[in-house]
């Protein structure tokens, strides 16, 4: 999934934590947004990398993730609250991958051995990249993943009227964030259009 569509599903999730938790702390919150949305960052790599497909790294390693984040649960145990911080952003980073894992899929561990992808909906020339573009414009011409990105974009709308005002701010600026991701990505499509 592109960055937008992890905006706005953990938005939508966000809306129906606070709904159910009214007082869950906003910071928490920010946290598990930026888990959600930020991991994603490392795509920008994927030039300088040997397979240009960043999921094949640490930051898109499902397994990774659920290990970090269950020692920080336990370490949330023996330390200060300040290790929740982490601790959200793992499991916003579990999230994330989550629906990553309804495209392409997942590794099951970030090494070569172990690249085999699993579970994605866009299967078809799973482990090579074609062009440099190759999943870009697979994604963005795929009508599955069109309607998924505008459910949640639709669905974010709750997200938007439930979370607390102190959220608001680190919402938006994830928010544009992401919206900035999906700018850089419109015009590689375009300039690809154009040759």
């Amino acid at each position: 999934m592109r960055p937008t569509a992890h905006f706005h599903s953990s938005l939508f999730l966000l809306g129906i934590i606070y709904l159910n938790i009214p007082d869950f702390p906003w910071i928490l919150g920010i946290n598990f947004l930026a888990g959600s949305v930020l991991i994603d960052l490392d795509s920008f790599l994927s030039t300088f990398l040997k397979e240009k497909n960043h999921r094949f790294y640490i930051f898109h390693s499902l397994l990774f993730w659920v290990f970090l984040s269950a020692i920080f649960l336990i370490l949330r145990y023996t330390t200060t609250e300040f290790i929740d911080y982490f601790l959200y952003f793992g499991l916003g980073a579990i999230y994330h991958l989550l629906f990553d894992l309804l495209d392409w899929g997942l590794p099951l561990l970030p090494l070569p051995k172990y690249r085999k992808i699993y579970l994605g909906m866009l299967k078809e020339e799973n482990l090579e990249v074609r062009t440099k573009y190759f999943f870009l414009k697979k994604y963005w011409f795929s009508r599955v993943m069109i309607f998924i990105e505008l459910l949640f974009f639709s669905l974010s709308f709750l997200g938007w009227f439930l979370i607390p005002d102190p959220l608001i701010i680190g919402t938006v600026c994830i928010g544009l964030a992401a919206y900035l991701f999906f700018i850089f990505e419109m015009n590689i499509l375009i300039r690809m259009e154009d040759k």
